[in-house]
Order: structure tokens, then sequence, then C-alpha cells
């Protein structure tokens, strides 16, 4: 592998988060770090005049970095190799600065590099490093061996426990800092790969099952979070498309209520143009009922003024009946009288011939006398028979006369009958002249009504329309997640 390839960043984004690229790229960043403290390094060996300890230890430091990153990356071995060089670097440089104060700052600054990891093992190990060094080095300083500078002022082992206690003191805060820093890692890691699925198709957002158990509790809601929405989208995603089923039905069927609605519309002009011509002929049936009852009432009065007339008939042939039985009586009179006159005229003829000449003159007027009186019976029984004709006549006029008159009064009666019957043919023209005017008025309302519905399945039609459409259109936005 090159230099090119180890210090290289390049890493799929979905494994930028993950713990172990984490620790990876660290690896890069300290080794960078050391090859730095060896240039660093020779620059104070040679202020120092000590430029072959700083090039010999900084290149053996150095190698082992290198193999250590080369061989074995993001493996805690190279982790510890590193912890131990960082420190080794830290006493190479305070001994390169012959022990000033200063340099024992490299510590601290060191032990805070190992913070790169999130791994508070090789803070562990630098700090028990350093601390052997500090104290392993103030006993070779005491006692003047191999030329080993600790402290400036001297060695002592207050000034070791005094750099201890700093020492502890820091690498525990370190510690506390590098598992809060692992467990946001693994947090951030496992975020991550629930990230890269949902990701994992471009321009779409995928919500799979979690097959794969989450440790940390953030990543657990986040899980959980998800979970939740794939659970709604899919319950939206299923009510979705019921609801585009059910705006297609609805759009259907108010399409038929709509053609329905035009031939109810249609059917009901078709009704309410024939009950317009029907309350017309009841209007004039009612006219004609009307003119129809003036004329029975008149009717009425012309037949009960000839009843009245057929009365006063019957009462003058009932007169003439009595005048005539009046003049049949006189002409009994006049017959007696004839037959009295008959019955002298013959004792005057008998008287005249008995009084001989004396007697003719007598004779020839009791004659005459006989002749009239014999004329008179004649023209008597004569108006006898024609009074009796008549009296028969008259008999029979008053018989049609008051069986007319009987006829009149049924007649009557039956124009009384027709007249109340008219009455109530009127009653009821004008009844259901009413009624037809109600019914034509309930048509025109149920005619509103259904015009009415016409708009309303009009608009509750562009309604659905909408609704499907806008239907469409958030089914298109969900399809954007992926529930697989």
């Amino acid at each position: 592998m090159t230099l090119t390839t180890l210090f290289s960043t390049a890493a799929p984004a979905r494994d930028l988060i993950s713990l172990s690229a984490i620790r990876r790229r660290a690896d890069r960043l300290i080794l960078m770090l050391v090859w730095l403290l060896w240039l660093v390094s020779l620059a104070l060996g040679l202020l120092k005049g000590q430029w072959l300890l700083a090039l010999v230890a900084g290149a053996l430091l150095t190698a082992i970095s290198t193999i250590s990153c080369l061989v074995l990356p993001g493996k805690l071995l190279t982790r510890l190799i590193f912890a131990f060089v960082l420190m080794a670097w830290s006493a190479l440089l305070i001994q390169l600065g012959d022990g000033e104060t200063e340099y024992h700052f490299s510590v601290f600054v060191l032990l805070s590099a190992l913070l790169a990891w999130r791994d508070w093992k090789p803070l562990l190990v630098g700090a028990a490093v350093i601390a052997v060094h500090h104290l392993t080095f103030n006993y070779l300083q005491q006692y003047g061996l191999f030329n080993i500078v600790v402290f400036e002022m001297g060695p002592g082992l207050h000034m070791v426990i005094m750099h201890a206690v700093f020492v502890v003191v820091q690498t525990l805060i370190l510690v506390l800092m590098a598992i809060r820093m692992e467990q946001d890692a693994r947090s951030a890691s496992e975020v991550a790969k629930l990230a890269s699925v949902i990701n994992r198709e471009p321009g779409c957002v995928t919500l799979t099952d979690d097959s794969q158990a989450s440790h940390s509790s953030f990543a657990r809601t986040f899980s959980l979070t998800l979970g939740t929405m794939r659970n709604t989208l899919v319950q939206v995603s299923h009510s979705v498309s019921l609801l585009i089923e059910d705006a297609q039905t609805l759009l259907q069927r108010n399409s038929s209520l709509s053609e329905r609605t035009d031939n109810q519309a249609r059917s009901l002009a078709v009704a309410a143009s024939a009950m317009e011509q029907l309350a017309g002929a009841a209007a004039l049936t009612s006219e004609k009922a009307s003119e129809a009852r003036g004329l029975a009432l008149e009717a009425s009065h012309v037949a009960q003024e000839g009843g009245k007339s057929v009365s006063a008939a019957m009462a003058s042939m009932t007169h003439i009946r009595d005048e005539s039985l009046r003049v049949n009586g006189i002409l009994e009179l006049i017959d007696s009288i004839a037959f009295q006159t008959n019955i002298l005229s013959l004792n005057a003829s008998v008287e005249a011939a008995r009084a001989g000449e004396q007697g003719k003159g007598f004779a020839v007027v009791a004659a005459e006398v006989r002749t009239l009186a014999l004329r008179s019976e004649s023209a008597a029984k004569e108006i006898r028979q024609l009074i009796a004709t008549s009296v028969e006549s008259t008999q029979q006029g008053a018989d049609q006369v008051g069986q007319a008159g009987k006829t009149m009064q049924v007649m009557i009666g039956r124009i009384e009958s027709l007249l109340k019957l008219v009455e109530d043919l009127s009653q009821m023209s004008e009844q259901q002249r009413a009624s037809i005017l109600q019914i034509n008025a309930s048509i025109a309302s149920i005619d509103a009504s259904v015009q009415e519905n016409l708009q309303h399945v009009a608009q509750t039609m562009q309604v659905a329309q909408q609704q499907q459409k806008q239907t469409g259109e958030l089914k298109t936005a969900i399809s954007v997640f992926r529930l697989v």
C-alpha cells in the first residue's frame, strides 16, 4: 500500500461514521503526527546538538508506527503501539530539551491526541508508559547513567509524584471522555448504518424492517422512529390505494348519478309540460263545468216555470171540464125543455084537432113548435154529443196534462239532481284544478331540487376529480418511500 493510499481519507459515505472507519482514520492521523514529531525532534536535536539521537530514535519510532499502521490498520494492537510511541516521543522531546518543564507539556498534548481513537485502553497504556518513563528516568538521572535528563532542576521523587498526579487526573478525564466518545461514535455508526439503508436508492427513502438490533439508546430510538414511520407509511400507502379506488368508484357512481339525474330532469320537464297542459285542461273543464252549472240552473228555472205552466194548464183543463159538465147540465135542461115543448106541441096538436077548423092555425103553430122542439132536441143531442166528446177530450187532455205534470215533476227532480251533480262536478273540477296547481307547484319544487341536485352532482364530481388528483399526487409523493 502506497503512502498516498495510506494517508487518503476517502471512504464510502455510509462508512464515514462507523467506529472502525473512525479508528482507521485516527491511525492515519496519528501516523501523520508521528512523522511531524520526527521533523520537530530533528529540528530540536540540531538546535541542542543531539541530532543523531533525534534521527535514530525518531526513525525507529516512525518505522514502528508506519509498519503497525500498514499491517494492522484499525486494530487494538496498533492503537496500543501508537500510545507507546507517542509517549516515547514525549520522552524523546524531554530528553532533547534537557528536561525543561515546557517539554513536559507534550505529555498532556500527546495523551489528548490518543482520544482520536475514542478508546480508553490506549490512554491507560500511554499513562502507564509515561509513568514508567518518569520513574525510571528519574533514577537514571539521579545516578547519572546514560546522560539521561528528565527534570531540569534535578531528579526527585516528589517531582515524579507531582507529574503523576496531573497525568492521572488528565487520564481519568480523558478515559471518561473516550468512553463517552466511543458511545457517541457507536451511536452515530448505528444511525449512519440506518441512514445508509434509508438513502441506498438515490432520490428515494428506503424504510425496511430493522433486522440488526441497535445497541445505543439513540439508535434504538431512531430505529423505533423509522419503524413507526414505516408502519405509518404502509398504512398511509394502503389507505391511499383504497382512497384512490374509492375515489374512482365515487367518480363512476357520480357519473351514473349525473346521467340518471339528467334523465330524471328531462322526464320531469316532460311531466311538468304535461301537468301544465293538464292544468290548462282542468281550468277549461272548470270553466265548462261552471257554464254547465249555469245552464243546468237555467234549465231548472225553465223546468220549474214549465211545471208552473203545466199546473196552470191542469187547472184550466179542470175548469174546462167543470164548465163542460155545467154545459151538459144546461143541455139536459134544454133537452128537458124541448121534450116538454114536444109534449106540449103534441097536446096542442091534439087539442087543435079536437077544435076542428078553429084549431087549424093553432095546429100549424103547434106543428112548428113541435118541429122547433124536435130541432132543439136534435141540436141538444148533437151539442151533448159534442160536449161529451169535448168532455172526453178534456178529460184525456187533463189526464195527459196531469201525466205531463208528473213527467215535469220527475224532470224537475232529475234537473235538480243534474244541477246537484253539476255543482258537485264543478266543485270537484275546482278541487282538481287546485290539486293540479299544487301538483304543478310540487313538480316545480321537485324540478328546482333536481336542478340543485344536478349542480350538487357536478360539484361532487369536481370534488371527486380533485380528490382523485390530490390522492394521485399524495401517492406520487409517498412513492419516494421504499417499504420493502
